[in-house]
């Protein structure tokens, strides 16, 4: 016969088996045995609004930062997270083109980034329809540009069935255009007005698709250490 000490710490480990198995059976539910305020990671957001407040750099401009553009951005000392400036949908922008003249043309706001709120700007891109146009043989044309207020300008040829004037020959042209402060490399702003060229060109209905070339060709990228 056992004993009463035997009984009772057989049941003791029993107790101890069933509560594993409980625990085991509800651990993604409870955490059972970690922090118990319920809090939980905050789940990154693909296209933040514009009154999100602070998002990470890799979230920007609507999703057209990649990591390698958000790395060159923070590096050496620039900030890991950005405050994006309430513009307008890209919808409303190519709307806003369709109606608006080539000759009488004033820039249209596809993203600007500050430090924080009303803050210093950090980068901006913008659009507007322009007389100049890409090279003859081209539809597209980048031009890598000096100074954080010129950094980067793609033209792109986009003739469209609409009201308004026209540019020389007949032709209508638009320039993105791009401004600076986080001193990313050529090959970054050529990737970030190429992606935003398309957006834009792809809702305006363009007679001739635009050719859009590889950013590698016309900016390639940057070797080690070097922007």
């Amino acid at each position: 016969m056992e004993s009463t000490g035997e009984i009772v710490h057989r049941n003791f480990r029993l107790t101890l088996r069933l509560a594993a198995l409980v625990c085991t059976s509800v651990v993604a539910v409870t955490g059972c045995g970690g922090d118990d305020d319920g809090s939980e990671a905050p789940k990154a957001t693909a296209k933040p609004t514009a009154n999100a407040g602070l998002i990470p750099v890799a979230q920007a401009c609507d999703g057209l930062f990649d990591e390698a553009i958000a790395k060159e951005a923070r590096e050496p000392n620039g900030p890991g997270k950005v405050y994006p400036v309430k513009t307008e949908s890209t919808g409303h922008v190519a709307k806003a083109l369709r109606e608006e003249s080539a000759r009488r043309s004033t820039p249209e706001d596809l993203c600007t980034l500050t430090d924080k709120a009303e803050g210093k700007e950090l980068l901006a891109i913008t659009v507007a329809w322009t007389p100049h146009s890409p090279p003859s043989d081209r539809s597209v044309h980048y031009t890598t540009t000096v100074g954080p207020e010129d950094a980067g300008r793609l033209l792109v040829t986009c003739d469209i069935d609409s009201g308004g004037g026209t540019g020389s020959g007949g032709g209508r042209f638009l320039e993105f255009a791009m401004r600076d402060y986080f001193t990313i490399s050529d090959h970054s702003h050529a990737k970030l007005l190429i992606a935003s060229a398309r957006k834009i060109t792809s809702q305006l209905d363009c007679r001739e698709a635009p050719q859009y070339p590889d950013p590698k060709v016309v900016a390639p990228p940057p070797k080690a250490g070097l922007r």
